[in-house]
């Protein structure tokens, strides 16, 4: 009999701490997306990107933090979009300092993976 609460104890505990996993692998999942829109921002002041990519930029990520913050309504988003620009920043350099890089290209890798997840949140809801 002890042995069968104490199981299911454990799976309890087992589903809380997942739950509470989830909730950081949210905010981290927001925050990197947060961090390709501020890309994208970047890209535009840049002339790598027109004016209807940044448009098109805006639609996804506002559909993919409606997306994440129904998930879970704790996120901070204040504390993400702080990381993001500063993420941002350092993405930047990165891309920049390596003679192989191609910014535009960095742009549209960037741009098309703000796409892909809207897109992945479209099918989802979809059905």
């Amino acid at each position: 009999m002890l042995r069968g609460a104490s199981a299911w104890l454990l799976a309890a505990c087992a589903v809380l701490i997942s739950q509470g996993a989830l909730g950081v692998s949210l905010s981290a999942s927001l925050r990197n997306f947060y961090t390709e829109y501020e890309v994208v921002k970047q890209c535009l002041e840049q002339a790598q990107l027109s004016a209807a990519d940044g448009e098109t930029a805006k639609a996804a990520i506002a559909k993919i933090e409606t997306h994440y913050l129904e998930r879970d309504a704790s996120i901070k988003k204040e504390v993400l979009l702080k990381e993001a620009v500063a993420n941002k920043d350092e993405g930047f350099r990165i891309a920049t300092r390596s003679l192989k890089s191609n910014l535009r290209q960095y742009c549209r890798a960037t741009l098309n993976e703000l796409l892909a997840k809207a897109g992945e949140i479209d099918a989802i809801s979809k059905r």
